[in-house]
């Protein structure tokens, strides 16, 4: 093959790629519909009601000039103030032999075999117990949970969306974690909780570090919750996003608790970074005497 036919052949493989899955992003428009988008091809400024969502497919060519004109390009897009951060990309991926078994089973998403396999394997829930579950939307955790403690437990959640159950042991809150104070969650409970969990995830940007670092905080925000909410013997769980900070996140939680698990269930999807800190038996705080003089 003649040097020419060799060029013409690699160009051609390399546009076939880029036809075939080019680098996309994604629009959310004033009805709510998702919009695929050719990176190449995003507005220069946001238009009204959209949202941007994280950049998905390969990068080809140079690829630090690549992610570096699209970070510029998406900031422009933020900057405007019309562009807020999109729903997490579960809403968008294909339906899986977990998401029919959820919508069969009449739960509300796939993350119930999450929390599911969680429980079976730690024996985590059980009858009357009480239960909180931060980020409880769109609510599948809160079902199981429910079903778990039956009608003599209370489950209490909160999430930024409103969900509904007609569940009489079920309680749901609208709010932030950051702005709740621990007093509403134990007022709505009516007192101490025997398990926190926590499936809360950042609304992502698509660059990896910063999402791990946002899932490290909202872990950190749920872990001091729990300070003030699990009794004695109690439990804790809550979804992190791998990366440099979850050592630290876990040695905090392991000073907290008598046992601790790293779970990465079946059901997470092959691409996730996340896993699930399971901690088990809350230690009593000290008391000032108990704690060594300096």
């Amino acid at each position: 093959m003649t040097l020419f036919g060799l060029l013409t052949a690699v160009a051609l493989l390399v546009l076939s790629i880029d036809r075939f899955e080019p680098p996309m992003a994604v629009l959310i428009d004033e009805a709510g519909r998702q919009l695929d988008v050719p990176i190449a091809d995003l507005p220069p400024e946001a238009r009204p009601g959209d949202r941007l969502a994280s950049p998905t497919g390969p990068v080809i060519g140079d690829r630090e000039a690549r992610a570096a004109a699209l970070r510029a390009r998406l900031a422009r897009l933020a900057s405007t103030g019309a562009v807020g951060q999109a729903e997490p990309m579960a809403s968008r991926r294909r339906p899986d032999h977990y998401t029919r078994r959820a919508k069969a089973a009449g739960y509300a998403a796939r993350s119930v075999f999450k929390l599911e396999e969680i429980d079976r394997r730690t024996r985590l829930l059980r009858r009357n117990l009480r239960v909180l579950d931060l980020g409880c939307a769109p609510g599948s955790w809160t079902q199981y949970a429910a079903k778990k403690v039956g009608p003599g437990g209370r489950v209490v959640g909160i999430d930024r969306r409103p969900i509904q159950f007609d569940a009489p042991q079920v309680t749901t809150l609208v709010g932030d974690i950051f702005e709740t104070d621990a007093a509403v969650f134990l007022d709505a409970g009516g007192g101490p909780f025997d398990v926190v969990l926590s499936d809360m995830a950042p609304d992502t940007t698509g660059d990896r570090f910063t999402d791990h670092v946002r899932s490290v905080d909202l872990c950190r925000r749920a872990l001091h919750l729990a300070d003030a909410l699990v009794r004695p013997g109690g439990a804790f769980v809550c979804k992190v996003f791998e990366g440099g900070d979850v050592p630290d996140l876990v040695a905090e939680v392991k000073a907290r608790y008598r046992t601790l698990k790293r779970i990465k269930p079946k059901s997470t999807r092959s691409e996730s970074v996340e896993l699930f800190i399971v901690a088990q038996g809350r230690l009593a705080p000290e008391t000032p005497d108990e704690q060594e003089e300096p």
